[in-house]
């Protein structure tokens, strides 16, 4: 088996394809990064391709699901033995996802911080459809493709927040893609909330009254910065990190820095990581999310 973990990234557009590997005491290395288009050939084409030309039958591959594919919850956590959580948070989401129970693949964790004074713990739970997942393991493996992880966006997300300083006390991390955006908060490198944006880069950029976008995402940044203060009793975030982005929104980052009381950065992988390819703002973010999982280090897997 090859070294590291390898990203398969399927997008409207193409394939991204990332490897990491890691040594003790150094940043994470990205030893690949490739973006291939469908073109006319077809995913199955070129999915065979990539995986003959790097080797994926002896690789330990990893793939990210779609919004639209799975479900990220928030839930009391069952008060039942370890080898029963899982029926139970089965039946205690079962009204709150848009798909059968029996249709769901389901995994869970803890949310970090110590639990306060009279508050039940909570976890989260991800519901994914298990068709979804059937499908993507029968279409790399068809490829030729050695897929051991399957993950989601919000989790490759706080991967990504880890190879930031700032995690170690706190940081949270805006992306976008063109149909919308997200917003981690994560800490030592444990995820404490998401939140989802209903506006991406197409919006911003075409939108006549950016401002009135812009204004929308500060309301949500500190929303879920307050909750966090307030829920997790934790000290405040003083660190938003702003994603990769293939192409700039002007105004966007001035906006930010003006009307959040965190300062706000911009996160230049190429400054977190060892590599050697000429890793270019666009090729950044295409491959964002398929880098931020096979940055993962959990052997858990949906």
């Amino acid at each position: 088996m090859l070294p590291g973990l390898t990203g398969v990234g399927l997008q409207s557009d193409g394939v991204c394809v990332v490897r990491v590997e890691r040594a003790t005491g150094r940043p994470p290395a990205l030893t690949l990064v490739d973006f291939r288009p469908w073109g006319d050939q077809g995913q199955e084409k070129v999915l065979e391709r990539v995986a003959h030309d790097y080797d994926l039958g002896r690789s330990r591959c990893t793939t990210v699901l779609d919004a639209n594919e799975y479900s990220l919850l928030l839930t009391e956590a069952p008060d039942v033995p370890p080898d029963e959580l899982r029926a139970a948070i089965r039946w205690r989401i079962k009204d709150l996802i848009d798909f059968h129970i029996n249709d769901a693949t389901l995994d869970v964790f803890d949310l970090p911080g110590e639990k306060a004074a009279g508050r039940a713990r909570s976890m989260y739970a991800v519901a994914a459809r298990s068709s979804a997942i059937q499908k993507r393991a029968d279409m790399m493996s068809a490829a030729g493709i050695n897929l051991d992880v399957i993950d989601i966006p919000e989790m490759a997300q706080r991967n990504l927040a880890a190879l930031l300083p700032e995690d170690a006390r706190g940081v949270a991390l805006l992306s976008f893609t063109s149909g919308g955006g997200l917003i981690t908060i994560s800490k030592q490198s444990e995820i404490y909330l998401s939140r989802n944006i209903d506006i991406g880069l197409e919006m911003m950029t075409s939108f006549q009254d950016a401002n009135e976008l812009f204004d929308r995402i500060v309301l949500e940044m500190q929303r879920s910065l307050d909750y966090y203060d307030s829920h997790f009793r934790q000290a405040p975030i003083t660190t938003i990190a702003l994603a990769p982005m293939p192409r700039e929104v002007p105004g966007l980052l001035d906006y930010l820095k003006a009307n959040l009381s965190a300062s706000v950065i911009t996160m230049d992988l190429t400054k977190l990581l060892e590599c050697e390819a000429d890793l270019k703002p666009e090729l950044q973010s295409a491959c964002l999310n398929v880098l931020g999982a096979a940055l993962r280090q959990e052997e858990r897997a949906l």
